[in-house]
């Protein structure tokens, strides 16, 4: 038979494909690796019958041939994955059903759904038998998946009701917060900006391909390197999130069930919920920064200023002016009438009058408007000039080389300098000591061309400077992004170039006089983004830098009516305060531990906060961390072919034994479950396709255990003492959940054959295999 199996890359999917594989059936593999693992198709691509194609379920697959079966078993299972995707689990279970029975439909093919025992809710029969309709919420958090299968079943049998098709359908038994800052790297390009921000601009192009990389530690040697992140997931929240404090001013804010790297027995990072964190804890943060590099050499301002805006009437604000343009304009006159009018930059019944005029005009000058300019398509040559169309007293050099005493000027202007653009006057201005107010000006006259107006010091009044002009004004606040935030751009740079910024800030906001200079770094900011940047930016040159927020006032502290907060980010402990020879290297004695590139700072901390609306997180394969917050490494959930961190009870009591941490049982642990082995819920599988049944048919292990009894068998089955730690239980879990399977056995003389204890054996010996 050939057969189509989405979720093929899951849990029980690549079980399944495997055993029809070795009956010799055709097995075409569909997986979104959404939840799915590609290393569990490592044990279905030895079999010539296996073919994969990497596509989302819930749309209309394009596939070619006949099918004899078509096989849904595509969806989020267990808890945490389906309440951080509660859209993507719907979509699978309702589009994606429906797409797949229209394809069955189609083809003449069986259809095969894998339900679950979600569908009974909270049960008030017990066991369940299949004619049980169930005790649900439907608009609880559990809705999302419960109701998506109750809804996938009725669809499969109103689609065998008035179509004729063969279906089967099996119940089976068995991150951080919107405002917090991310640091990322989204096709090649520097990002420190909120969760919620950067999930606004996916939004708005959610089908363009994205090459996402984050810093991440390796679990083995612990270099932080950069890693690729395949998912990044946003999904309500229904549950308390935590602000962690730790030392060095780092914070994080994340949901309870988020966990943090705290350090293991053996040293090596242990993730850990945020709600067990205690004072006194250790946590992973980042030592050393990784980044892919890219230097700022040149500046074209005609380019640039193309690329901020791609309208007309941004483009013809502007122009570039050369001797050379007058020869070639009078060359392409014709050419360039054609495209003014084009661009309805003259109207009216004189239009092509006034376009020959502005063309004679602009020979004259040998000027081209950049919206002509980039129509054109002519190279800008050097020693051009660029300004206001029509309003320029003012000319830049078009290009512009990026020297060392720019990228100190840029620094100091970030940490110093203003902006004013309104009502036709534009002008950008600096007020700092008089030495660096006499150098910036020297700099921007030297490089720029431009008059700057000096302003000299006075006894209510620091020494500044001003400059008149609108292209400047839009180079410094758009192009270049110096606006209360360290741009892309300069986190970037090569580190033999990024000290020049960085000096140039310090000697605005920075320690540069008094008893400290030699002995301390400090950075005083009004902006918390510049604040952030500048701890990212340390971790560059493998510092690693305290920040706190604090407040000013004038007047008596205690009657001040108004209060200015301000953040200041501090550095210590270097054993060369030199700023401009740190890219030969600097070493930094901390009063902390520090292996490999993380250094384990102390929980000081851990406090309720606001939760937001939607919550985000990143998918890193095999690294399993991001950084987030002002620096605090974040875990993510990502696992073997049964993944020891879905949030299923088995997984999540084996792994922590063999962790070495406690059990963590929710509630009293009374509720009960039941558990089969995957191999006994294969066979049933393979049996129900064999026979004529549309009706659902229960397949689950009839031995009950409460999730207590469950933690002691998994405590003697991996040998160890450790304690069992109770938590709150979650909203609508169900007291007890145990299936009825006298269908099964009349049906399909069917029952399992693996006890509990020997499943458990059989599970614990294959995660240490894979070193869990």
């Amino acid at each position: 038979m050939r057969i189509l199996l989405t979720g093929a890359a899951g849990f029980v999917g690549s079980h399944l494909a495997e055993r029809l594989l070795r009956e010799g059936h055709k097995v075409l593999g569909v997986d979104n690796f959404c939840t799915g693992q590609r290393q569990n198709l490592e044990y279905l691509t030895p079999f010539a019958g296996f073919s994969f194609l990497e596509a989302d379920a819930a749309r209309p697959l394009e596939v070619a041939g006949a099918f004899d079966w078509v096989m849904h078993f595509a969806s989020p299972a267990s808890p945490p994955r389906y309440l951080k995707m509660p859209l993507e689990t719907m979509r699978v279970n309702a589009e994606g059903t429906r797409h797949l029975l229209e394809l069955a439909l189609a083809r003449k093919a069986a259809f095969f759904l894998a339900s679950t025992s979600e569908v009974y809710g909270d049960p008030l029969v017990h066991p369940q038998p299949e004619t049980y309709w169930g005790n649900v919420n439907p608009i609880g958090p559990r809705s999302v998946y419960d109701e998506a299968k109750r809804y996938a079943e009725t669809l499969t049998l109103a689609y065998h009701r008035t179509y004729g098709v063969p279906v089967r359908i099996i119940r089976i038994f068995n991150s951080v917060l919107a405002d917090e800052y991310l640091f990322f790297f989204n096709d090649g390009q520097a990002h420190l900006e909120t969760a919620e921000t950067y999930a606004e601009r996916v939004g708005l192009a959610p089908e363009v391909p994205r090459e996402v990389l984050v810093p991440s530690f390796d679990p083995e040697d612990l270099r932080v390197e950069l890693k690729r992140a395949t998912y990044f997931i946003g999904h309500p929240v229904q549950q308390e999130a935590y602000e962690v404090r730790l030392r060095y001013g780092r914070t994080v804010k994340v949901t309870g069930d988020h966990s943090l790297f705290v350090r293991g027995p053996d040293g090596k990072p242990v993730a850990k919920p945020v709600r067990e964190l205690r004072p006194g804890d250790y946590v992973a943060v980042p030592a050393r920064l990784a980044v892919l590099e890219q230097d700022l050499e040149v500046l074209n301002l005609a380019q640039s200023f193309a690329s901020l805006d791609g309208s007309p009437e941004w483009l013809w604000r502007w122009a570039v002016r050369h001797p050379t343009f007058s020869g070639r304009i009078e060359a392409e006159r014709e050419r360039l009438h054609e495209i003014a009018l084009n661009q309805g930059r003259f109207r009216g019944p004189n239009a092509r009058n006034s376009a020959t005029c502005a063309t004679k005009q602009w020979m004259r000058q040998g000027l081209v408007p950049l919206a002509v300019l980039q129509a054109l398509g002519w190279e800008v040559p050097e020693g051009a000039e660029f300004g206001l169309y029509g309003d320029s007293n003012v000319w830049l050099p078009n290009w512009v080389r990026v020297t060392e005493d720019l990228l100190w000027l840029f620094g100091l202007y970030l940490a110093e300098g203003g902006a004013y653009g309104a009502k036709r006057r534009y002008f950008i201005s600096l007020s700092s000591d008089d030495a660096f107010v006499r150098k910036a000006r020297e700099i921007l006259e030297t490089y720029f061309r431009a008059k700057v107006g000096y302003i000299p010091p006075s006894p209510r009044r620091a020494p500044g400077l001003y400059l008149h002009s609108r292209a400047l004004y839009v180079l410094f606040t758009q192009v270049l992004g110096l606006q209360k935030r360290i741009p892309s751009w300069v986190l970037q740079l090569p580190l033999s170039r990024l000290k020049y910024f960085l000096e140039g800030y310090r000697c605005g906001d920075g320690t540069h006089s008094g008893k400290k200079l030699g002995n301390e770094l400090v950075f005083d900011t009004a902006s918390e983004e510049i604040a952030y940047g500048l701890v990212y930016l340390l971790l560059r040159f493998g510092i690693v830098a305290s920040m706190g927020r604090y407040e000013s006032w004038v007047g008596r502290k205690k009657t001040a009516a108004k209060r200015y907060p301000f953040y200041r980010v501090t550095v210590c402990a270097l054993d060369n305060f030199d700023l401009l020879s740190w890219d030969q290297g600097v070493c930094q004695k901390l009063n902390a531990r520090r292996e490999g590139d993380i250094v384990w700072s102390t929980v000081k901390e851990v406090r309720p906060c606001l939760v937001t609306a939607t919550v985000y997180d990143f998918s890193v394969p095999e690294a399993e961390n991001f950084v987030a917050g002002n620096g605090v490494f974040c875990h993510n959930t990502y696992g073997p072919r049964m993944d020891p961190e879905d949030g299923r009870v088995v997984t999540n009591f084996i792994a922590q034994a063999l962790r070495g941490e406690p059990l963590t049982v929710y509630g009293d642990g009374s509720q009960t479950r039941s558990f089969q082995y995957v191999d006994d819920l294969v066979e049933g599988i393979a049996r129900l396709m064999a026979v004529d049944y549309p009706e659902p048919v229960n397949l689950g292990n009839p031995e009950e255990y409460t999730m207590l009894e469950l933690a002691r068998l998994v405590q003697e089955l991996v040998g160890t003492s450790l304690p069992i730690v109770h938590e709150p239980l979650p909203q609508d879990d169900p007291k007890q959940r145990r299936p009825d399977i006298t269908l099964a056995r009349e049906l399909l003389g069917w029952e399992p054959k693996v006890p509990v204890r020997e499943g458990l054996l059989r599970t614990i010996a294959y995660f240490k295999e894979e070193r869990l």
